[in-house]
């Protein structure tokens, strides 16, 4: 993190939206996830990937899984696509369509 601006919660960071020199935030650390618990997310829904992922970061008392699923599930339903980032082919690259 910035040296000049102290630690602060997921709650407050994501409140705020910027930090404070209208940067990202950037967390303290960064969590580790062992092969096997990658190997588990292989399989997962786009939205139960994302919020493992973002569940890494959050503190359940901060925000519960549950809740933290549902928010991710109605975020992830106001895409167009099923697939939520689909890649298109283009020649021999695929590339991720963001519009």
């Amino acid at each position: 993190g910035c040296p000049t601006q102290k630690s602060i919660s997921f709650r407050t960071a994501v409140m705020r939206g910027l930090a404070h020199d209208r940067g990202l935030f950037v967390p303290d650390s960064f969590p580790t996830v062992s092969p096997e618990e990658l190997e588990s997310w292989r399989n997962l829904s786009y939205a139960d990937l994302a919020t493992e992922v973002i569940g890494k970061f959050v503190k359940d008392d901060e925000v519960p899984r549950d809740v933290l699923a549902g928010i991710v599930k109605k975020s992830c339903g106001a895409f167009r696509s099923e697939d939520v980032t689909p890649l298109i082919k283009v020649e021999e690259h695929y590339i991720l369509e963001l519009f």
